[in-house]
C-alpha cells in the first residue's frame, strides 16, 4: 500500500492500472505551492534567528572582558549569557522547522517503494487527500505476481489436521477443472467467527508462473492430509464377484 504523509490536492498522476513501476519512480505529485511557501517562510525565519544570534554573541563578547574587570555586575553578565543561549535555542528550533518543511515538500512527491505492478489506483487528479488522522492508500503495488498467497478459512474442527509445509490443491472458478498446487506457509493464531463458527486463517503459498491467477480470486482448497507412493492399484471390478 502506497500512501502519503502530507495532505493536499493531487496535481499529477503518472501511472495507471497494470503499469510496471520501479523503485523510487514517481507515481503522483501533490500541489506543492503551499509546501514551497512553508519552506520559504522557514528559511526566512532561520535567517532572522541567525541575525539574532550574531547580535547576542556580539553583546556577549563585548561584555565578557569588562565583566572580568568588574565593570558590570554578575546580574548584567548573566542576563547577556542567558540571552545568547536563548537566541541559539531559537535558531536550533527554526532550523528544525526548516528541515520539517523541506521534508514535507519531498513527501509531496509520491514514489514507488518497490519494483512491481500497479493493481489499484484509488485517487484521481484534483482529488484532495487528508493524512491528518490516517494515511490514505493511494496505490496498491504487487511486487511479484508469480507468487501469491491464499488466505484459507479453516474451521476449528479441521484445523488440527493442518500443518506448516503441508501440500494443498486448489481450484478457481475461472479455470474449471484445472488443479493448482501450493504449500501451507503459516497458520494464524487469531480466531475469526464466521457464521457462528470459529475459523482460523491458513496462509498458502502458491506458484503462479504463468500469471493466470489474479489477486482477489476465490479458491476452493483441499489440504493433503496424507499420501502414499508405490501402492498397488486394483480396479474395483476385480473385487466384485457375481455367481
Amino acid at each position: 500500500d502506497v500512501g502519503t504523509q502530507v495532505s493536499g490536492t493531487i496535481a499529477r498522476i503518472y501511472v495507471d492500472y497494470n503499469d510496471q513501476v520501479t523503485r523510487d519512480q514517481i507515481l503522483a505529485e501533490l500541489d506543492t505551492s503551499l509546501f514551497k511557501a512553508e519552506v520559504d517562510n522557514a528559511e526566512a525565519n532561520v535567517s532572522n534567528k541567525e541575525a539574532a544570534v550574531e547580535e547576542a554573541q556580539a553583546e556577549y563578547d563585548r561584555n565578557l572582558p569588562i565583566f572580568k574587570k568588574g565593570v558590570i555586575s554578575d546580574f548584567q553578565f548573566i542576563t547577556t549569557r542567558v540571552k545568547l543561549k536563548t537566541r541559539q535555542a531559537e535558531l536550533q528550533s527554526a532550523r528544525a522547522a526548516l528541515q520539517k518543511a523541506r521534508r514535507n515538500l519531498e513527501y509531496a512527491v509520491i514514489r514507488s517503494p518497490i519494483d512491481g505492478i500497479v493493481i489499484a489506483k484509488n485517487v484521481e487528479e484534483g482529488q484532495t487527500v487528508a493524512a491528518n488522522f490516517a494515511t490514505p492508500t493511494l496505490f496498491e503495488i504487487a511486487a511479484d505476481l508469480s507468487h501469491l498467497e491464499i488466505l484459507v478459512n479453516v474451521d476449528e474442527s479441521d484445523i488440527g489436521e493442518i500443518k506448516e509445509g503441508q501440500k494443498v490443491q486448489f481450484e478457481v472458478q475461472a479455470y474449471d477443472g484445472r488443479v493448482f498446487g501450493g504449500v501451507v506457509k503459516k497458520i494464524r493464531l487469531q480466531p475469526r467467527l464466521i457464521s457462528n463458527v470459529v475459523n482460523y486463517t491458513v496462509v498458502v503459498d502458491a506458484v503462479n508462473e504463468d500469471h493466470v491467477l489474479l489477486p482477489g480470486m476465490t479458491a476452493e482448497v483441499d489440504c493433503v492430509i496424507a499420501e502414499r507412493s508405490g501402492v498397488l492399484l486394483v480396479r474395483s471390478a476385480a473385487l466384485q464377484f457375481q455367481p
